[in-house]
């Protein structure tokens, strides 16, 4: 025990000695628990991968030594040959000389094959062709005119008919004042009842091709009573039907000429906008 130590107390030597036994034990606790640090690892990573390469360069030293062995075993030295077995290599070349020369003169005659043929082919289109296919295209335009302006001709002659048609025959609506022909007598008695009922039903029966329905034999069993008979309704319906059956057709009826009611639907036939384009044929004559 030194100085310093001996003029410390108990109480400090305690302490310091609890301190450095914590400071061991904290050190030991974390790393048990933490694992071996980094450098550890990579220690411990690199003398496995040092061990492997070793013996992977063992394993390769081992395998060329053996290729050494393999090939010094073998005779190295050729066998002397005889003038006779010995190859002419002059007339090698000789030969080789002759088979380069016959294959340039083939393909020099290849080449001047394929230019006169590029020389002498015919063309995709001759001149003759496209000159009758210009002519074609302008006879068509021609046609295509001339089919337009018979058209037009057409239409404008359909348009100017059905207006001289309105104007001669105008719609019953543009008469207010309208009242019906006379010479159509109503008779005053009704016709039989029933016996109008069943017609009408027969005519239905031919027209719809089906049975009547319930609901139209009881109509009919209901207009049949006596007391529907001697109605006013009775007699109205009568000379309604009566009036609906012998009415006059509507191409039958006269209409008095009432001048010129289609002033305005010429006049829009005739606008300037339309007045002002030049008609097909005019272009044609140019």
């Amino acid at each position: 025990m030194d100085d310093t130590d001996a003029r410390k107390g108990a109480h400090t030597q305690f302490k310091d000695g609890l301190r450095t036994e914590l400071h061991k034990k904290t050190v030991s606790t974390i790393k048990n628990r933490s694992g071996p640090s980094w450098d550890e690892r990579m220690d411990k990573a690199m003398k496995g991968f040092q061990k492997q390469q070793k013996a992977m360069e063992t394993e390769q030293l081992k395998t060329l030594c053996d290729a050494v062995e393999r090939g010094r075993s073998r005779p190295t030295s050729a066998p002397v040959r005889s003038l006779s077995e010995t190859p002419n290599q002059r007339g090698m070349l000789r030969q080789r000389q002759k088979d380069m020369k016959r294959l340039e003169d083939d393909y020099k005659a290849q080449v001047e094959y394929l230019k006169d043929k590029m020389q002498k082919r015919e063309p995709l289109y001759r001149l003759s062709e496209v000159n009758a296919a210009f002519a074609m295209q302008r006879r068509r335009m021609i046609e295509k005119k001339q089919e337009m302006t018979q058209d037009e001709h057409e239409r404008w002659e359909h348009l100017r008919s059905v207006e001289e048609r309105a104007a001669s025959r105008p719609l019953l609506i543009e008469d207010v004042g309208y009242k019906k022909p006379k010479g159509i007598a109503v008779p005053a008695a009704s016709p039989d009842v029933d016996e109008h009922m069943s017609k009408h039903g027969s005519k239905a029966t031919e027209m719809f091709g089906r049975e009547p329905y319930e609901s139209d034999v009881r109509i009919k069993d209901a207009v049949s009573q006596k007391w529907f008979q001697k109605s006013e309704w009775a007699d109205k319906v009568s000379q309604i039907r009566y009036r609906a059956d012998n009415r006059q057709k509507l191409h039958e009826i006269p209409y008095p000429n009432k001048g010129d009611r289609h002033t305005l639907s010429r006049a829009r036939m005739q606008h300037a906008l339309v007045a002002q384009i030049r008609p097909v044929s005019a272009g044609l004559l140019r």
